[in-house]
């Protein structure tokens, strides 16, 4: 008889350390996303104004390609659906550098408005969705103690890249030409993208094809009833209502260098207060309505600080035009509008906690809000051609901004006196006869 000999089975191995995120790499993720935003926002209703192009078309341009960031929504949850948010980044960051390139060399967008539009789109859809994946990768590879840093690090560059990336194309292209300042946004996109190649990966996490499938169905399923009782509950149909409402749209922000010419105010004032200006104003107003936020009712301080936006738009439009009015106006709305931003974060993440589909939950309220900033800003061009606010013009853009501002907060009001106050109504308990 021959004797097998026994192998000792193999001694358990300590588990892998996992390695964690460095904060500020979220601050240049965000770059990508503030290039598109901020080209979109400051660099096109300038160049369009500039060519003479009506404020109620720029208007038009800017509410439609921005809506890309509501219908995301459709497509974002694929982003959580596998292990390879490093890969949709990657791949959307590219997209929106060739986005840049390709509105920036189109000859005559002007006599091309809605080839112009289509590509204005497709460079929000592009840069909305890397920053979807930037989210995710934040949720999943940042330690718990470092997550409030790690969001000052990403609203940091989100903020900052916006204002900086939205102006360089304009002083870029006076001292080049447009497309080269395109080319150039680009390649600082893509640079700042590299970054996300020192986000770590997660052990583990990928699986084959035919059980990835399966757990996606599964994933799908869960996350689909997870925000469908979220939206049907009457907190989450309350704060779809919030987000829909033009409480604090601060649509004027893309509107307000297209009214440069308005003003007589020059190219340098509108690069510095649309660039460092805007930044550094935006900032601050973040900082302080996240300090608020966290010391009264989330949903009161979204509505304060949509009044406080309100009345710096009322008094910009009775002031006289000049550069110093349009120097403190934009200012002073975009410190009220970072407010209003921070508070909108603080009353959305108060609502979404926990659940399946927390992500896609948030990209929810996200998107129709992002909605109400399209069709605030559309709405807000088109009152450029209405006489009854004041002639129309820039100053009737600005006074019809802040009324429809006022009527959205007169929405939160309602709610509060029909809804809000009242608390939900608890189980009805029967008498038994047993």
């Amino acid at each position: 008889m021959i004797e097998k000999e026994i192998v000792p089975p193999p001694e358990p191995t300590a588990p892998e350390k996992l390695k964690h995120a460095w904060p500020p790499l979220f601050a240049l993720l965000e770059f990508q996303f503030g290039a598109g935003v901020g080209y979109l926002q400051t660099a096109v209703p300038y160049w369009l104004g500039l060519e003479g192009i009506p404020l109620d078309i720029i208007g038009g341009i800017s509410g439609a390609a921005n809506s890309a960031h509501f219908w995301k929504l459709f497509w974002v949850p694929l982003v959580d659906l596998g292990p390879w948010r490093r890969t949709w980044y990657a791949v959307c960051t590219v997209g929106t550098a060739a986005m840049v390139v390709a509105c920036s060399v189109m000859s005559e967008p002007t006599k091309h408005l809605a080839t112009y539009t289509a590509l204005l789109f497709a460079l929000q859809a592009f840069c909305s969705t890397a920053h979807a994946a930037v989210n995710g990768l934040m949720a999943t590879t940042t330690r718990i103690e470092d997550k409030g840093r790690t969001g000052g690090w990403q609203m940091a560059g989100n903020v900052g890249s916006t204002s900086l990336l939205g102006t360089l194309p304009i002083k870029l292209t006076t001292l080049w030409s447009r497309q080269a300042a395109g080319i150039t946004v680009a390649l600082i996109v893509l640079a700042s993208g590299m970054a996300v190649f020192w986000v770590p990966d997660r052990p583990g996490e990928a699986s084959p094809a035919g059980l990835f499938l399966r757990a996606a169905a599964a994933r799908v399923k869960e996350i689909a009833l997870d925000i469908f009782h979220t939206a049907f509950s009457r907190d989450g149909a309350v704060m779809l209502i919030l987000c829909l409402a033009p409480v604090s749209c601060g649509a004027l922000t893309n509107l307000f260098s297209a009214m440069a010419r308005d003003f007589a105010a020059s190219e340098g004032v509108v690069t510095w207060v649309n660039g460092p200006g805007m930044a550094i104003s935006g900032a601050v107003g973040s900082l302080l309505g996240g300090y608020v936020a966290d010391r009264i009712n989330r949903k009161v301080n979204y509505a304060i600080w949509g009044g406080v936006t309100a009345i710096c738009g009322l008094g910009l439009a009775f002031v006289p035009f000049n550069q110093t009015t349009y120097t403190v106006g934009t200012l002073a709305y975009s410190m009220a509008n970072g407010c209003a931003f921070a508070a909108f974060a603080g009353m959305v993440l108060e609502m979404v906690t926990s659940g399946a589909g927390v992500t896609t939950k948030y990209t929810l309220f996200v998107a129709a809000s992002n909605l109400a900033i399209s069709y605030t800003t559309q709405l807000d061009g088109k009152a450029s051609t209405w006489p009854i606010f004041m002639g129309g013009g820039a100053r009737g853009t600005i006074l019809f901004d802040a009324l429809i501002t006022f009527g959205g907060i007169g929405v939160v009001v309602l709610l509060f006196l029909t809804v809000l106050r009242k608390k939900p109504a608890g189980p009805r308990v029967t008498a038994g006869t047993g």
